[in-house]
């Protein structure tokens, strides 16, 4: 393993001792730890490491993070200090922005959020599903695009993620698989846990309107007959959906799947794996949603959280006040125009204002960015792709 400095005077090995990198479905942004040798009085021939400087970490000779140092943790005494980076990821996270967006695709929306926010894009996967109006006032970067991918997943039922991928964003269809590989008890699995809670059942949720009067109810017989009746309330406002109220269900018991194992730089959030443990009966094809790989001198392990299907970080938009919110600026808009004499000017189809954004430019140096049939893509100008779809 390498970790690298990059500083606008060079690159510099970094002598780590200990390396975690980890990312989750949940967290969106992969994150690197690392420690390095607290000796002050000691010269090494390296720069000092400083928050906002860049690391590259590879492994076996592949690049598999490239990110910026957010945290330090640092002591006047002899011992470690330790770094945190974030892949790119943590700039749309953290950033915001302001659009009105008529009739584009997902994908479309997404291309204009990132090539405002100079991000270079590796894939966007195509939805072909046209959004009608997606007004974003004040959100955030992330949520903008996972917001249109959701408005495609109520369509299209396809579950989408999104990565940092050979230093450029991604968003692909949830489907692919650690080829090749398998988690076993015989060859590389160290420890397996299957924990099972009822905690979380909610198999029978009564609907009641503003004024308190019972409206609706939904109820999964088979869960009831098996479980007995786990109930919520739930008002319903002028806003919520029936699938607002759909939300509340869970009609089975909550399962958590833990892996400790020989660690496989392939195995990451948002892929799925295959396993065979007779211990504790788990045997097929599951979904990651949580890992960590670290990295302690030649030992090499990894700690990864499994579910039997995947889930999308969906990212849902109030449509009725937003379009209520839209004809209410139009309106103000209309009466400012007429005082002032002149015309208003009008939004255009899809243009948006960015309100903020960090300029690492750092991070842009990954080539030429091309567009192919079906979706957005970027030229091959970096490694081959560590994980392949099955």
């Amino acid at each position: 393993m390498t970790v690298t400095l990059i500083k606008d005077s060079g690159q510099y090995s970094i002598p780590v001792s200990k390396v975690e990198w980890s990312g989750s479905a949940s967290q969106a942004s992969r994150e690197l730890s690392f420690d390095l040798i607290n000796a002050p009085n000691d010269s090494f021939d390296i720069p000092k490491v400083s928050t906002g400087d860049f690391v590259s970490f590879s492994y076996n000779g592949e690049e598999v993070f490239y990110g910026q140092i957010f945290g330090v943790e640092r002591s006047s005494n002899i011992g470690t200090i330790t770094y945190t980076a974030y892949d790119m990821m943590k700039n749309l996270l953290e950033s915001t922005g302001q659009y009105n967006f008529k009739n584009l695709t997902a994908e479309g929306i997404a291309k204009q959020v990132l090539d405002d926010m100079q991000i270079p894009i590796r894939h966007l996967h195509p939805t072909g599903v046209n959004i009608p109006s997606l007004l974003c006032d004040d959100k955030g970067i992330y949520e903008i695009i996972m917001g249109a991918y959701t408005k495609a997943h109520q369509v299209t039922k396809d579950k989408y993620f999104p990565m940092i991928y050979k230093r450029g964003f991604a968003v692909y269809k949830t489907e692919w698989s650690v080829k090749n590989f398998i988690l076993s008890e015989t060859d590389n699995l160290m420890s397996a846990s299957l924990t099972e809670t009822m905690e979380n059942i909610v198999n029978r949720i009564k609907i009641y309107d503003e004024k308190g009067n019972q409206i609706g109810e939904l109820k999964d017989d088979n869960s009831i007959k098996k479980y007995g009746v786990f109930q919520k309330i739930f008002k319903k406002e002028e806003k919520d959906t029936a699938q607002s109220a759909n939300a509340l269900m869970n009609i089975a018991p909550k399962q958590e799947i833990k892996i400790s194992a020989i660690g496989d730089i392939n195995c990451l959030s948002c892929y799925f794996v295959d396993i065979k443990d007779s211990a504790t009966g788990l045997n097929g094809k599951y979904w990651i949603s949580a890992d960590r790989h670290s990295f302690d001198g030649e030992v090499y392990t990894m700690d990864i959280d499994l579910r039997f299907d995947s889930v999308m970080d969906e990212k849902k938009f109030e449509d009725r006040k937003e379009e209520k919110r839209e004809e209410e600026k139009k309106g103000a808009d209309k009466n400012v125009g007429k005082r002032a004499g002149k015309s208003t000017s009008k939004r255009g189809s899809g243009k948006g204002v960015k309100v903020s954004y960090n300029d690492k430019s750092k991070f842009f140096k990954t080539g030429k960015i091309g567009v192919t049939e079906g979706g957005y893509t970027a030229k091959p100008t970096f490694i081959k792709p560590i994980v392949r779809k099955s």
